[in-house]
């Protein structure tokens, strides 16, 4: 579980080769395929990211515990934004 902090709804899939954000309504056919002609293999990977709002993606730079947690610190590297994600114990 987490917390999305001051990220709000602010979260999204990409490929994790090459920042490719898939559309909405993405179907697994339509990633595999993807991944298949543009990475040349079966195995999708895709993280999920935090996004700045100015649209891009944000950067991880720190972890630091919280009250039995983790904060995890982010920054845009387009326009200097900052946020953090808050990450329950498992």
């Amino acid at each position: 579980m987490s917390d999305l902090g001051n990220r709000g709804a602010s979260m999204r899939l990409q490929c994790k080769p090459c920042g490719w954000v898939p559309p909405a309504d993405m179907t697994m056919q339509d990633a595999r395929l993807h991944f298949q002609v543009d990475h040349d293999t079966d195995k999708v990977t895709l993280d999920l990211v935090a996004v700045c709002s100015c649209g891009e993606a944000m950067t991880h730079t720190e972890s630091r515990p919280t009250g039995g947690g983790m904060k995890d610190y982010l920054v845009c590297g387009v326009c200097g934004n900052t946020g953090y994600v808050r990450r329950e114990p498992r």
